[in-house]
């Protein structure tokens, strides 16, 4: 009954069992998975107590004590359940992996990758744990050991949406577009629900495939219900690259009406309205995109260029000051904070900055991305 979806009928069948057997453990344990697996997790975590109370070695009932204060976001208390049953049985597959998991969660990455390793040593075949050390090896740059562990995991299960996912982010950074695109649409139509994997593949078709693609994937997963403020940002970001303005305003502004903070929202609901030479939106959106994220340059450019055309030069200049603080690399605001700079009379300043451009584009040419870094 459990295994079949019903899992609560599975619960209350298996109560009445224990009121007549309170010290049967296989009871209890059957029930405080029924519950689990109902999602009725404090109920769950009472009857794998009153397990572990009868049966105090039983590994089985400290790794089901373990998954549900995992599920209660309680990930410190389970650690130790999950030590005592590597303690019990050092070579019980999953377990290194749910702590390896744990260690992630706390930012813990050294830990977290020896957690995997030694799952890897116990389990050779499992998936998700070639997953996890793939994704972080693409998260470092190291993309062909990245690329290594991922086609290993699809391999062994092909319908691993997170295995495809991040494979297809690998195949995409090796600039190879046509997979790279294949793997995340195989990856959505096994996770529909994944908003972000929604939003990177739309990204990655406006880049690499056809944008008309990316719009009918972001269109397709807002009716599917998929009311995530995320899918309204990218389609606002799509329609105002076809110039499609209104449209880009409505589904930023739903956005926005979803996840009033919402930063990456404001910034390009501004940029909208400064394309259309709405400045006093534009740097009412971009000043609340400052005060939500401050640490973003191109907010803090975007509202020097307003500052500049409306010869607040000495404002404007601070922003751009601000903006090359924050990001080095983008020869925009260098460009930006040079002509300021000249107009206010500070020519060997001006200098300095316009060389600083001129070598990031030279640069950029050379590296065949000319554009990563600026704002467009």
């Amino acid at each position: 009954m459990r295994d079949s979806g019903r899992p609560a009928d599975a619960a209350a069948l298996l109560a009445d069992l224990v009121k007549r057997s309170p010290r049967d453990f296989k009871a209890r344990y059957e029930l405080a998975l029924a519950w689990h697996a109902a999602r009725n997790e404090e109920n769950a975590l009472a009857e794998a107590a009153s397990a572990i109370e009868i049966d105090p070695a039983s590994p089985d009932a400290r790794l089901l004590r373990a998954d549900v204060l995992v599920a209660l976001k309680r990930d410190d208390e389970a650690l130790p359940e999950l030590r005592q049953v590597v303690a019990t049985d050092p070579s019980r597959p999953g377990v290194h992996r749910r702590i390896g998991e744990i260690h992630s969660r706390a930012g813990r990455v050294e830990q977290m990758l020896n957690q995997m390793e030694k799952e890897l040593a116990v389990n050779p075949r499992d998936a998700g744990t070639l997953t996890e050390i793939g994704i972080h090896s693409f998260q470092s740059g190291r993309l062909d050991e990245a690329s290594e562990r991922l086609e290993r995991a699809v391999s062994l299960q092909p319908d691993l949406a997170r295995a495809l996912q991040y494979l297809g982010e690998v195949r995409i950074r090796q600039k190879r577009y046509s997979e790279g695109l294949d793997l995340q649409k195989r990856a959505l139509a096994d996770d529909p629900g994944n908003a972000q994997l929604v939003v990177n593949h739309a990204a990655a078709l406006d880049s690499y495939g056809d944008p008309r693609d990316a719009e009918t994937v972001l269109k397709a997963a807002l009716d599917r219900g998929l009311r995530d403020p995320r899918i309204y940002v990218q389609l606002g970001k799509h329609e105002r690259e076809w110039l499609r303005f209104d449209d880009a305003a409505a589904a930023l502004k739903r956005a926005l009406e979803i996840a009033p903070g919402n930063a990456e929202a404001h910034f390009y609901l501004g940029r909208t309205y400064d394309t259309q030479g709405r400045d006093d939106e534009a740097l009412r959106e971009f000043e609340e995109a400052v005060r939500l994220a401050p640490f973003d340059p191109y907010a803090h450019y975007s509202i020097g260029m307003i500052l500049a055309a409306r010869g607040k030069t000495d404002e404007a200049i601070a922003r751009f000051r601000r903006s090359v603080e924050l990001k080095a690399d983008n020869p925009k605001a260098h460009y930006a904070l040079a002509r300021a700079l000249r107009k206010i009379g500070r020519k060997e300043e001006a200098e300095r900055e316009l060389a600083v451009h001129g070598e990031l584009l030279k640069k950029q040419r050379e590296s065949k991305h000319e554009g990563v870094a600026t704002a467009d």
